[in-house]
């Protein structure tokens, strides 16, 4: 380019950034059509998210769980369930063991009937019995 035409100012090339202006001048002035590829580089590279590191994250998460009094969830927090679970799940196999010690008594038809027809026949109900045996101590 001839040394006698100016080049563009630099709110001059902000406004061809922006698609505003004049672009016969760009297409030849070698020096401001550079001036103006270095100016998209630069707004090209402040554009692209920078993608956050995975400390600067856990610090955020921990910020927000001190910020709303709580603390982070363990990963052990499903031990104790588990271990409450298991004690469970042995209690009840060892309660249902046979015992060794227990012997049951066998009783013929004859008598099942009997005791059932006598619990049957009585008119007085089982709760009163406690309260009968009371008065049948003092009479004695």
């Amino acid at each position: 380019m001839n040394e006698q035409t100016k080049h563009l100012s630099a709110d001059e090339l902000i406004d061809a950034l922006y698609g505003v202006g004049q672009r016969d001048h760009l297409d030849a002035c070698a020096e401001c059509s550079g001036r103006l590829r270095q100016l998209l580089a630069m707004r090209a590279a402040a554009a692209k998210p920078a993608a956050p590191s995975r400390e600067f994250l856990a610090a955020q998460r921990r910020n927000i769980y001190a910020r709303m009094g709580e603390q982070p969830a363990s990963k052990w927090g499903w031990a104790p369930a588990l271990a409450a679970a298991a004690v469970v799940i042995a209690a009840g196999v060892f309660s249902l063991r046979p015992q060794a010690g227990v012997v049951h008594q066998e009783i013929d038809q004859a008598q099942l009937f009997s005791d059932v027809y006598s619990m049957q026949q009585s008119m007085e109900p089982i709760a009163a019995q406690p309260i009968d045996a009371i008065f049948d101590q003092d009479a004695k």
